[in-house]
């Protein structure tokens, strides 16, 4: 078991691993998350990110948690993709379901080759 990865060290953590997604990835958007991802030859990290424009705090973390959630909920075989990705909360993922977050999720990540 301890050689399994934890999920902690599957994120984005450093500022420029940040730089590198936003400069040299591509985004897809949709109408509660946008998505930025980037090809790697290593393993994939994600972050998750929600800025003042959500809404307070509150708003914030909801939406950062409806997308972790979501995005746990995926397959493996998606999930463990060689990408690093950056989802970006917008306003209304603070107030949707887990269902409509895991729905765009999944459409967001199809349009990503296989």
């Amino acid at each position: 078991m301890s050689d399994a990865v934890r999920p902690r060290d599957r994120r984005l953590h450093q500022g420029w691993q940040f730089r590198e997604v936003y400069q040299s990835g591509k985004s897809f958007r949709g109408r509660l998350t946008s998505v930025i991802k980037l090809p790697r030859k290593d393993n994939g990290r994600v972050a998750y990110v929600a800025s003042r424009k959500v809404g307070p705090a509150v708003h914030r973390n909801r939406a950062k948690r409806l997308l972790r959630e979501s995005f746990r909920h995926l397959t493996p075989s998606v999930r463990d993709r060689a990408y690093w990705r950056i989802w970006i909360a917008k306003s209304a993922c603070a107030l949707a379901t887990l269902a409509e977050v895991s729905a765009e999720m999944e459409d967001l990540l199809s349009r990503e080759p296989t």
